[in-house]
């Protein structure tokens, strides 16, 4: 059974086969201890693992815009891909969102992501603009009313 559950510390060596596992011991012990305490940079913030039963299949997290407007972040390991894990997931975690008041969700893709796209898509996220960040990429920002 698919679940989403908060970070803890003793999370914090799941992060194999994600691109979490490339950030530093310290990296990882502060964005989890931002979880804990629900903040990032001033604004509300929240990483959960999913699970599959018992087995961490990937995390998602969840960070305030506003008031009203949530982004929600998936990242499934490359092994569960393409078995809908994502979007299971990011159900869970949109739920939550409203459940705490969230009436808009936002996602960022890159646009030669053709999984995060199809993804948001069925997902029922709307296409609001394409754009270059500031390293030159081709972005998508996709807004959805929860």
């Amino acid at each position: 059974m698919l679940r989403i559950k908060p970070i803890t510390k003793n999370n914090i060596h799941d992060f194999s086969g994600t691109s979490y596992d490339k950030m530093s011991i310290e990296q990882k012990q502060r964005m989890i201890m931002g979880s804990i305490d629900k903040v990032h940079e001033g604004s509300y913030f929240e990483f959960f693992v999913v699970y599959d039963d018992n087995k961490v299949i990937g995390f998602m997290s969840l960070l305030a815009h506003s008031k009203h407007i949530i982004s929600c972040s998936p990242e499934i390991k490359k092994e569960f891909h393409g078995k809908g894990f994502g979007k299971a997931a990011e159900t869970l975690a949109l739920k939550y969102a409203k459940d705490k008041g969230f009436t808009i969700a936002v996602a960022t893709v890159n646009d030669d992501n053709n999984a995060s796209i199809s993804l948001h898509e069925k997902l029922g996220f709307e296409l609001a603009k394409k754009y270059h960040n500031k390293k030159g990429l081709l972005m998508r920002y996709y807004i959805k009313l929860l």
